[in-house]
């Protein structure tokens, strides 16, 4: 009977401290939740574009991104956004060039892709590449 009883208490600790172990783990073990954002694809306006639901981003896909290409034609702006989720490798800067601007923000975190707005900056190499190859086109016309 005393046997019983001490075996009885070990298994009562036993569970106890299994008990424990998977409390706290369940308290201080990240739980791996995929990243959200917003996506939506050549959307005419950021409104439009965030009436979609958020979706989950998977594998290496760390990022949310706004990839945003503005152009003026004939004095009217067109604009279309494209949002989604992206590998951070992939997150490129802006590009202007003439009538047209183009560019990708890229955050990390949940839906912070929101509100779609992209910063264009003026790209110096690429204005003058264009430049040059315009001089050259004109040259070899005339």
């Amino acid at each position: 009977m005393t046997q019983l009883r001490e075996h009885s208490s070990k298994l009562r600790i036993k569970m106890k401290t299994v008990l424990f172990i998977l409390l706290m783990s369940y308290f201080f073990i990240p739980s791996v939740v995929p990243l959200q954002c917003y996506s939506c694809t050549n959307a005419q306006s950021n409104e439009i574009c965030n009436q979609n639901s958020p979706v989950n981003c998977t594998g290496s896909q760390d990022r949310c991104m706004v990839s945003k290409v503005s152009a003026t034609i004939l004095g009217k702006e067109v604009t279309t956004l494209t949002k989604g989720c992206i590998e951070n490798s992939k997150c490129t800067g802006t590009v202007s060039v003439v009538i047209v601007s183009a560019g990708t923000n890229c955050c990390d975190k949940d839906l912070c892709n929101v509100n779609g707005s992209v910063t264009f900056h003026e790209n110096k190499l690429m204005l003058t590449a264009c430049a040059s190859l315009i001089w050259l086109i004109l040259k070899l016309i005339n």
